[in-house]
């Protein structure tokens, strides 16, 4: 006979360097905090003698360290166990129903009405190149601009942190080339391609508000 593995859902959170945000107050599950809090999860030294920084999970098969960027996961029966990211990517996807062609062709149509609003502005103005590719980057609920991990993902696809609003939003640049890139990147995501599944924690992207606008001639020509 053959057999096929039962659909499993799971809670998780991705592992950014902190349990707790700037205001001291858990920004992790509240059965995360709860381990935290009984033991099970624990913070300790990688080597004798030195700080105790690293986070550590005691699990049925022993303690297992967690590096930043990797997600924990709490499975059916409430055991706690660390998963590397591209192992947890490829393996889970979120349980909101996300239609990946859907969210990909959102995607898509941000790229292109930033690049529409640039092409408008230029029927007027030149453009530095420096200026064309300024751009908002929305994350989705429950996803923070502190994860570094997240970061990471972003320089890598060619989007440089300028400024972050708030743990959601932030303003970000990148060249011509890389913008081009973003969008080819963006498009394979859509079509399911190879392609990197972190896209599915980007929202949205946008052209900024003006007064967001850090490129002074773009910022200028808003403003008129």
């Amino acid at each position: 006979m053959k057999y096929q593995k039962k659909p499993v859902t799971i809670e998780a959170f991705q592992y950014d360097g902190n349990l707790r945000g700037t205001d001291g107050r858990y920004c992790v599950p509240k059965w995360a905090a709860e381990a935290y809090e009984k033991g099970t999860m624990h913070y300790g030294a990688s080597k004798p003698g030195e700080p105790l920084r690293e986070l550590f999970i005691d699990t049925l098969e022993g303690t297992h360290h967690v590096s930043v960027g990797d997600y924990v996961i709490q499975g059916v029966h409430g055991e706690l166990y660390p998963c590397k990211s591209d192992i947890f990517e490829e393996t889970y996807e979120p349980a909101d129903g996300l239609d990946q062609y859907e969210h990909g062709t959102k995607l898509s149509a941000g790229l292109q009405e930033i690049v529409s609003a640039y092409t408008r502005i230029q029927d007027t103005n030149s453009l530095r190149d420096e200026d064309i590719c300024v751009f908002e980057v929305v994350l989705r609920e429950g996803k923070k601009f502190s994860n570094k991990a997240l970061r990471d993902f972003l320089e890598q696809e060619g989007m440089t942190i300028v400024s972050v609003r708030d743990s959601r939003h932030a303003i970000v640049s990148s060249s011509k080339a890389e913008f081009g890139s973003l969008q080819r990147h963006v498009g394979n995501y859509r079509d399911s391609k190879k392609s990197n599944k972190k896209f599915q924690y980007i929202d949205d992207f946008k052209f900024p508000n003006p007064l967001d606008k850090l490129a002074p001639s773009i910022r200028d020509m808003l403003g008129k």
